[in-house]
Protein backbone atom coordinates (compact mmCIF):
# COMPACT_ATOMS: atom_id res chain seq x y z
CA UNK A 1 0.00 0.00 0.00
CA UNK A 2 1.88 3.04 -1.34
CA UNK A 3 -0.20 5.83 0.18
CA UNK A 4 0.99 6.29 3.83
CA UNK A 5 -2.31 7.91 4.88
CA UNK A 6 -4.38 5.03 3.53
CA UNK A 7 -2.05 2.60 5.28
CA UNK A 8 -2.58 4.37 8.62
CA UNK A 9 -6.37 4.35 8.11
CA UNK A 10 -6.26 0.64 7.24
CA UNK A 11 -4.24 -0.13 10.38
CA UNK A 12 -6.62 1.86 12.58
CA UNK A 13 -9.70 0.20 11.09
CA UNK A 14 -8.11 -3.22 11.55
CA UNK A 15 -7.35 -2.43 15.19
CA UNK A 16 -10.92 -1.28 15.80
CA UNK A 17 -12.34 -4.43 14.18
CA UNK A 18 -10.04 -6.68 16.22
CA UNK A 19 -10.98 -4.86 19.42
CA UNK A 20 -14.68 -5.15 18.55
CA UNK A 21 -14.36 -8.88 17.87
CA UNK A 22 -12.49 -9.39 21.14
CA UNK A 23 -15.16 -7.40 23.00
CA UNK A 24 -17.96 -9.52 21.50
CA UNK A 25 -16.10 -12.70 22.45
CA UNK A 26 -15.66 -11.40 26.01
CA UNK A 27 -19.37 -10.51 26.21
CA UNK A 28 -20.34 -13.96 24.95
CA UNK A 29 -18.10 -15.63 27.52
CA UNK A 30 -19.55 -13.49 30.33
CA UNK A 31 -23.06 -14.39 29.17
CA UNK A 32 -22.20 -18.12 29.24
CA UNK A 33 -20.75 -17.80 32.74
CA UNK A 34 -23.79 -15.87 34.01
CA UNK A 35 -26.21 -18.41 32.54
CA UNK A 36 -24.31 -21.41 33.93
CA UNK A 37 -24.15 -19.84 37.41
CA UNK A 38 -27.87 -19.05 37.33
CA UNK A 39 -28.81 -22.61 36.31
CA UNK A 40 -26.56 -24.06 39.01
CA UNK A 41 -28.26 -21.93 41.67
CA UNK A 42 -31.82 -22.35 40.38
CA UNK A 43 -31.66 -26.13 39.94
CA UNK A 44 -29.12 -26.84 42.71
CA UNK A 45 -27.17 -28.89 40.17
CA UNK A 46 -23.77 -29.16 38.58
CA UNK A 47 -23.74 -27.29 35.27
CA UNK A 48 -21.28 -27.53 32.41
CA UNK A 49 -21.08 -26.48 28.79
CA UNK A 50 -20.84 -28.92 25.88
CA UNK A 51 -17.26 -30.13 25.55
CA UNK A 52 -16.62 -29.64 29.26
CA UNK A 53 -18.44 -32.77 30.47
CA UNK A 54 -17.40 -34.12 33.87
CA UNK A 55 -15.51 -37.44 33.79
CA UNK A 56 -18.18 -39.00 35.99
CA UNK A 57 -21.56 -37.31 35.34
CA UNK A 58 -24.19 -37.57 38.05
CA UNK A 59 -27.96 -37.82 37.73
CA UNK A 60 -29.32 -34.28 37.65
CA UNK A 61 -26.25 -32.72 36.01
CA UNK A 62 -27.10 -30.12 33.35
CA UNK A 63 -25.13 -29.66 30.15
CA UNK A 64 -25.78 -26.42 28.28
CA UNK A 65 -25.36 -26.99 24.56
CA UNK A 66 -25.90 -23.64 22.83
CA UNK A 67 -27.19 -20.12 23.48
CA UNK A 68 -28.29 -18.10 20.47
CA UNK A 69 -28.88 -14.35 20.74
CA UNK A 70 -32.36 -13.56 19.38
CA UNK A 71 -32.56 -9.85 20.12
CA UNK A 72 -31.74 -6.94 22.42
CA UNK A 73 -33.55 -4.08 24.15
CA UNK A 74 -32.17 -0.90 25.70
CA UNK A 75 -34.08 -0.36 28.96
CA UNK A 76 -33.88 2.04 31.88
CA UNK A 77 -32.57 -0.78 34.08
CA UNK A 78 -29.85 -1.77 31.60
CA UNK A 79 -29.44 -3.70 28.37
CA UNK A 80 -31.55 -6.83 27.97
CA UNK A 81 -30.63 -9.76 25.73
CA UNK A 82 -32.91 -12.63 24.76
CA UNK A 83 -31.28 -16.02 24.17
CA UNK A 84 -32.59 -19.36 22.99
CA UNK A 85 -30.87 -22.02 25.10
CA UNK A 86 -30.54 -25.72 24.30
CA UNK A 87 -29.56 -28.11 27.07
CA UNK A 88 -29.41 -31.72 28.22
CA UNK A 89 -29.86 -33.27 31.64
CA UNK A 90 -28.18 -36.43 32.84
CA UNK A 91 -30.95 -38.85 33.72
CA UNK A 92 -32.81 -41.98 32.77
CA UNK A 93 -34.37 -42.41 29.34
CA UNK A 94 -35.65 -45.72 27.97
CA UNK A 95 -34.12 -47.51 30.93
CA UNK A 96 -30.66 -46.07 30.29
CA UNK A 97 -28.94 -43.31 32.30
CA UNK A 98 -27.64 -40.85 29.71
CA UNK A 99 -27.65 -37.23 28.56
CA UNK A 100 -31.30 -36.50 27.70
CA UNK A 101 -32.15 -33.64 25.31
CA UNK A 102 -34.58 -31.09 26.74
CA UNK A 103 -36.90 -28.70 24.89
CA UNK A 104 -35.16 -25.42 23.93
CA UNK A 105 -35.87 -22.61 26.37
CA UNK A 106 -35.61 -18.82 26.47
CA UNK A 107 -33.62 -16.72 28.93
CA UNK A 108 -33.24 -12.96 29.33
CA UNK A 109 -29.92 -11.54 30.53
CA UNK A 110 -30.20 -8.01 31.94
CA UNK A 111 -26.84 -6.26 32.00
CA UNK A 112 -26.71 -3.31 34.44
CA UNK A 113 -25.29 -0.06 33.18
CA UNK A 114 -22.57 -0.05 35.83
CA UNK A 115 -20.90 -3.05 34.17
CA UNK A 116 -21.78 -5.54 36.90
CA UNK A 117 -22.91 -9.13 36.53
CA UNK A 118 -25.99 -9.93 34.48
CA UNK A 119 -29.30 -10.85 36.06
CA UNK A 120 -30.81 -13.96 34.46
CA UNK A 121 -34.61 -13.89 34.08
CA UNK A 122 -36.78 -16.62 32.59
CA UNK A 123 -39.69 -15.39 30.43
CA UNK A 124 -43.13 -16.69 31.37
CA UNK A 125 -45.25 -18.82 29.07
CA UNK A 126 -47.19 -15.89 27.58
CA UNK A 127 -44.57 -15.00 24.95
CA UNK A 128 -46.03 -16.54 21.79
CA UNK A 129 -46.25 -14.02 18.96
CA UNK A 130 -44.09 -11.38 20.68
CA UNK A 131 -40.98 -9.83 19.19
CA UNK A 132 -37.68 -10.45 21.03
CA UNK A 133 -37.75 -6.85 22.31
CA UNK A 134 -41.29 -7.33 23.65
CA UNK A 135 -40.29 -10.58 25.36
CA UNK A 136 -37.36 -8.82 27.04
CA UNK A 137 -39.51 -5.87 28.17
CA UNK A 138 -42.31 -8.12 29.42
CA UNK A 139 -39.82 -10.21 31.40
CA UNK A 140 -37.84 -7.33 32.92
CA UNK A 141 -40.98 -5.36 33.85
CA UNK A 142 -42.61 -8.42 35.44
CA UNK A 143 -45.59 -8.17 33.11
CA UNK A 144 -47.67 -11.37 33.02
CA UNK A 145 -48.96 -10.75 29.51
CA UNK A 146 -48.08 -8.01 27.02
CA UNK A 147 -51.69 -7.67 25.86
CA UNK A 148 -53.09 -7.28 29.38
CA UNK A 149 -51.54 -3.90 30.13
CA UNK A 150 -52.19 -0.15 30.09
CA UNK A 151 -49.82 2.51 28.79
CA UNK A 152 -49.29 6.26 29.08
CA UNK A 153 -47.64 8.54 26.56
CA UNK A 154 -45.20 9.89 29.15
CA UNK A 155 -44.13 6.53 30.63
CA UNK A 156 -41.76 3.92 29.20
CA UNK A 157 -43.17 0.97 31.16
CA UNK A 158 -46.82 -0.08 31.33
CA UNK A 159 -49.16 -0.86 34.19
CA UNK A 160 -50.26 -4.47 33.89
CA UNK A 161 -50.85 -7.67 35.77
CA UNK A 162 -47.60 -8.37 37.64
CA UNK A 163 -46.00 -4.93 37.30
CA UNK A 164 -45.30 -2.44 40.05
CA UNK A 165 -47.81 0.37 40.42
CA UNK A 166 -45.90 3.38 41.74
CA UNK A 167 -44.59 4.54 38.33
CA UNK A 168 -48.01 5.19 36.77
CA UNK A 169 -49.52 7.55 39.35
CA UNK A 170 -46.97 8.39 41.99
CA UNK A 171 -48.99 11.02 43.88
CA UNK A 172 -52.41 11.28 45.43
CA UNK A 173 -53.00 7.62 46.09
CA UNK A 174 -54.74 6.08 49.07
CA UNK A 175 -53.49 2.67 50.16
CA UNK A 176 -55.79 0.36 52.06
CA UNK A 177 -54.70 -3.04 53.32
CA UNK A 178 -57.47 -5.42 52.29
CA UNK A 179 -56.07 -8.81 53.21
CA UNK A 180 -57.72 -10.38 56.21
CA UNK A 181 -59.77 -13.31 57.37
CA UNK A 182 -62.24 -14.40 54.77
CA UNK A 183 -60.53 -12.57 51.90
CA UNK A 184 -59.83 -15.93 50.30
CA UNK A 185 -56.75 -15.06 48.22
CA UNK A 186 -53.55 -17.02 48.83
CA UNK A 187 -50.56 -15.60 50.71
CA UNK A 188 -47.32 -17.09 49.43
CA UNK A 189 -44.77 -15.88 52.01
CA UNK A 190 -45.11 -14.93 55.67
CA UNK A 191 -45.47 -11.18 56.05
CA UNK A 192 -46.94 -10.64 52.56
CA UNK A 193 -50.30 -8.92 52.17
CA UNK A 194 -52.82 -7.59 49.67
CA UNK A 195 -53.35 -3.85 49.28
CA UNK A 196 -55.84 -1.71 47.41
CA UNK A 197 -54.24 1.33 45.74
CA UNK A 198 -56.90 3.87 44.80
CA UNK A 199 -57.06 7.06 42.77
CA UNK A 200 -60.24 8.82 41.57
CA UNK A 201 -59.98 7.08 38.17
CA UNK A 202 -57.84 4.03 38.91
CA UNK A 203 -58.01 1.14 41.41
CA UNK A 204 -55.28 -1.49 41.64
CA UNK A 205 -55.51 -4.59 43.81
CA UNK A 206 -51.89 -5.42 44.62
CA UNK A 207 -49.88 -8.20 46.18
CA UNK A 208 -47.26 -6.71 48.51
CA UNK A 209 -44.11 -8.79 48.93
CA UNK A 210 -42.39 -8.16 52.25
CA UNK A 211 -39.09 -9.67 51.04
CA UNK A 212 -38.46 -7.00 48.39
CA UNK A 213 -40.98 -4.42 49.67
CA UNK A 214 -42.73 -4.21 46.31
CA UNK A 215 -46.36 -4.12 45.22
CA UNK A 216 -47.36 -6.00 42.08
CA UNK A 217 -50.69 -5.43 40.34
CA UNK A 218 -53.19 -8.28 40.64
CA UNK A 219 -56.45 -6.75 39.33
CA UNK A 220 -56.90 -3.29 37.78
CA UNK A 221 -59.98 -1.09 37.26
CA UNK A 222 -59.30 1.90 35.02
CA UNK A 223 -61.51 4.90 34.24
CA UNK A 224 -58.63 7.14 33.17
CA UNK A 225 -58.91 8.01 29.44
CA UNK A 226 -55.16 8.71 29.31
CA UNK A 227 -54.33 5.03 29.83
CA UNK A 228 -54.66 2.83 26.76
CA UNK A 229 -54.17 -0.82 25.82
CA UNK A 230 -51.38 -1.98 23.47
CA UNK A 231 -53.93 -1.84 20.64
CA UNK A 232 -54.86 1.76 21.41
CA UNK A 233 -58.21 1.32 23.16
CA UNK A 234 -59.01 3.61 26.13
CA UNK A 235 -61.95 4.82 28.17
CA UNK A 236 -64.03 6.78 25.64
CA UNK A 237 -63.32 4.47 22.67
CA UNK A 238 -66.45 3.37 20.82
CA UNK A 239 -67.80 -0.17 20.75
CA UNK A 240 -66.98 -0.31 17.03
CA UNK A 241 -63.37 0.69 17.73
CA UNK A 242 -63.06 -2.05 20.36
CA UNK A 243 -64.49 -4.65 17.97
CA UNK A 244 -62.13 -3.53 15.21
CA UNK A 245 -59.06 -3.63 17.49
CA UNK A 246 -60.13 -6.85 19.23
CA UNK A 247 -62.07 -9.04 16.79
CA UNK A 248 -61.41 -11.93 19.20
CA UNK A 249 -63.31 -10.19 22.01
CA UNK A 250 -66.58 -11.82 23.08
CA UNK A 251 -69.73 -10.71 24.89
CA UNK A 252 -70.20 -14.23 26.31
CA UNK A 253 -70.49 -14.35 30.13
CA UNK A 254 -67.10 -14.23 31.86
CA UNK A 255 -67.20 -15.66 35.37
CA UNK A 256 -69.54 -13.56 37.56
CA UNK A 257 -69.07 -10.22 35.77
CA UNK A 258 -72.44 -8.60 35.08
CA UNK A 259 -73.60 -6.01 32.57
CA UNK A 260 -72.67 -5.07 29.01
CA UNK A 261 -69.00 -5.68 28.20
CA UNK A 262 -66.64 -7.24 25.70
CA UNK A 263 -63.99 -9.63 27.06
CA UNK A 264 -60.64 -10.26 25.41
CA UNK A 265 -58.70 -13.34 26.57
CA UNK A 266 -55.23 -13.94 25.08
CA UNK A 267 -55.61 -17.65 25.82
CA UNK A 268 -58.37 -20.15 25.15
CA UNK A 269 -59.24 -20.70 28.82
CA UNK A 270 -61.34 -18.76 31.31
CA UNK A 271 -58.28 -18.89 33.56
CA UNK A 272 -55.35 -16.53 33.19
CA UNK A 273 -55.18 -12.85 32.20
CA UNK A 274 -58.03 -11.05 30.46
CA UNK A 275 -59.22 -7.55 29.53
CA UNK A 276 -62.84 -6.44 29.94
CA UNK A 277 -64.16 -3.36 28.13
CA UNK A 278 -67.21 -2.20 30.09
CA UNK A 279 -70.06 -0.26 28.45
CA UNK A 280 -72.63 -0.35 31.26
CA UNK A 281 -72.56 1.75 34.44
CA UNK A 282 -75.30 1.65 37.11
CA UNK A 283 -77.73 0.02 34.71
CA UNK A 284 -77.22 2.48 31.86
CA UNK A 285 -75.60 1.21 28.62
CA UNK A 286 -73.32 3.48 26.58
CA UNK A 287 -71.74 3.13 23.14
CA UNK A 288 -68.32 4.07 24.50
CA UNK A 289 -66.02 2.31 26.95
CA UNK A 290 -66.76 3.45 30.51
CA UNK A 291 -64.10 1.36 32.26
CA UNK A 292 -61.39 -1.18 31.48
CA UNK A 293 -60.77 -4.13 33.80
CA UNK A 294 -57.50 -6.06 33.74
CA UNK A 295 -57.87 -9.33 35.62
CA UNK A 296 -56.01 -12.56 36.26
CA UNK A 297 -58.23 -15.53 37.02
CA UNK A 298 -56.28 -18.18 38.92
CA UNK A 299 -57.37 -21.78 39.34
Amino acid sequence: MKNPLLRIVFILLSAVMLASCASREDDAERAKEALAASYAESYDARVCWAGEDPDQPQVGDIRLETMELLGEADLEDGVGELYEVTKRIYGQQAGVVQWVTMEPGAEVLLWPRDGGEAQVLTPNFYIQGLTPEQVICQTVWGLLNWEVSLWREDHLAPLGIGTEVSHIKADGQEVIEVMGEGYGAPIYQEGDRYELHMWPDLTVNCYHSQADDRCHANHITCEDPNLYTPRGIHVGSTRAEVQAAYPEASNAPFWDWQGDYLCYRPGDSDFGPAVLFVFQVRGEVYDTVQAIFLVNMVD
